[in-house]
């Protein structure tokens, strides 16, 4: 009977305890609330602040604590309460630490707050959770705020209703919203009915998330959250995916994906399930053979094919494609229209990591090689006889036949000129009956040109 009240008396001071509630000054002497919803772990949720210091104003950016010490002992802080915020009228910005893992209902109702960085850590956006955010902030600003809310690092697996919505009436609006890898459930009704939904979505996970409808509201019923949305983006070779469900084909046309492009102004790529459509400022070429230089002298040239603007690239054609330095191209996938020719390509991609080694072939990578400058190499050790290819990059393979031993030379400029000029066609070199002049790019000449970029008859080369 002892041992039975111990007990009891243990699980009822752990209940009281669990319930406790403190406030304690954050590093800037901004009193906030917590309120312990664990001792094993120790974990408190923020359930408020205090009341205002003097000289805080509208204006006022909070920074909420990872920890909090309280009672000798030091608690994670793990979750933004239900009302936490509710109409706060003071506070403007939000910072919330790595640890946060729950955002509840109504946690910036009617509020101030323009502002709320997201942490990784967090996993759970509550219904309402930032219903009509930055509802009362905008009569003491002037200029629109533009609000970008990125969860594609969070692990949210549902996004319910008015999880993301701000105030009609603020001068906030929402530009964009991201959502994590995690995503399996949005709601039709994450947002008001047209006047914030963001015009930009990115979905970074390549299954399309269920969608759902609340019957409760008058315009639900469509499974179309991203009603006005003007570009939604995917990841690569997702497109086909989202445009046959039949949740998500309705926004076919809009479904934009996106790759990066280095120093150098190229990069290979592959699409596997899906055509490629050349960009605005873009071209995309293809190699179809080599080309003798009738010189020992001078390495001979591939054969290089080039596409412009608006060209269709098929399905499962490795290509170079050529962009602004530096740059993210944005493109379009899985279009209608006539694909370009590229019989013979010679060209290999894969959609993932993949090794090729079939006998018979030479392989190269294209990579910027340092002072050799970009093109197709011998991959380390490999000595051509096989090539490492990450997902969604091309290489060469050359027929062992055909594969030139002193290297050869890829002309993309003379490529893109001529279809620019007379329509797309392979650019071959026509042998020179006087003898090739080559020069290095310090402008010496040079009889045995090794591997690197020279100037050949006036024109920048690469020799492999």
């Amino acid at each position: 009977m002892k041992r039975f009240l111990f007990y009891l008396f243990a699980i009822l001071y752990s209940v009281e305890f669990m319930a406790q509630s403190f406030t304690v000054n954050n590093s800037d002497g901004m009193p906030l609330k917590y309120t312990v919803t664990s001792t094993n772990p120790n974990e408190v949720k923020l359930t408020g602040r205090g009341t205002i210091p003097t000289g805080y104003t509208l204006g006022t950016e909070l920074n909420v604590p990872a920890t909090v010490f309280y009672g000798g002992s030091t608690y994670n802080v793990v979750e933004i309460a239900k009302n936490c915020f509710f109409s706060e009228s003071i506070l403007t910005k939000v910072n919330l630490p790595e640890g946060i893992r729950t955002i509840g209902s109504y946690a910036v109702f009617q509020s101030s707050i323009y502002s709320i960085s997201i942490p990784s850590t967090l996993t759970k956006l509550e219904e309402n959770a930032l219903l009509f955010m930055a509802y009362s902030f905008s009569d003491s600003h002037t200029g629109a705020r533009f609000l970008d809310m990125d969860f594609s690092k969070t692990s949210i697996t549902e996004f319910p209703i008015s999880s993301v919505q701000i105030g009609s009436h603020s001068k906030s609006i929402l530009r964009s919203v991201s959502y994590p890898a995690t995503t399996q459930i949005i709601s039709e009704d994450q947002f008001s009915k047209d006047y914030d939904t963001p015009p930009i979505i990115y979905l970074y996970n390549s299954i399309p998330a269920t969608l759902t409808v609340n019957i409760s509201q008058p315009f639900s019923g469509h499974k179309n959250p991203f009603r006005s949305a003007t570009h939604i983006y995917v990841p690569i070779d997702a497109t086909k995916i989202y445009e046959d469900n039949t949740d998500w084909a309705k926004y076919k046309g809009r479904y934009y994906e996106q790759v990066p492009v280095g120093p150098s102004g190229y990069t290979s790529y592959y699409l596997e399930n899906e055509n490629f459509l050349v960009p605005a400022g873009c071209t995309a070429y293809i190699i179809t053979g080599i080309t003798p230089s009738g010189s020992i002298m001078t390495p001979d040239q591939a054969v290089v094919k080039a596409f412009g603007a608006g060209k269709i690239i098929p399905k499962q054609t490795g290509f170079i494609l050529q962009g602004a330095a530096n740059s993210t191209v944005v493109y379009q996938a899985n279009v209608t229209g006539t694909e370009e020719n590229v019989t013979n390509n010679l060209l290999i991609g894969t959609a993932t990591e993949q090794e090729f080694n079939a006998s018979g072939y030479k392989y190269y990578i294209f990579s910027n090689n340092g002072d050799e400058g970009i093109g197709f190499y011998k991959q380390g050790t490999r000595n051509g006889a096989s090539i490492k290819l990450a997902a969604h990059r091309a290489g060469l393979r050359l027929p062992e036949a055909i594969a030139p031993a002193k290297g050869f030379t890829i002309d993309f400029d003379a490529a893109r000129k001529e279809a620019e000029t007379t329509g797309i066609r392979d650019v071959r070199p026509t042998v020179q009956p006087r003898e090739n002049v080559v020069y290095d790019l310090q402008g010496r000449r040079v009889t045995n040109p090794g591997r690197g970029i020279y100037i050949v008859n006036g024109k920048k080369v690469v020799r492999e």
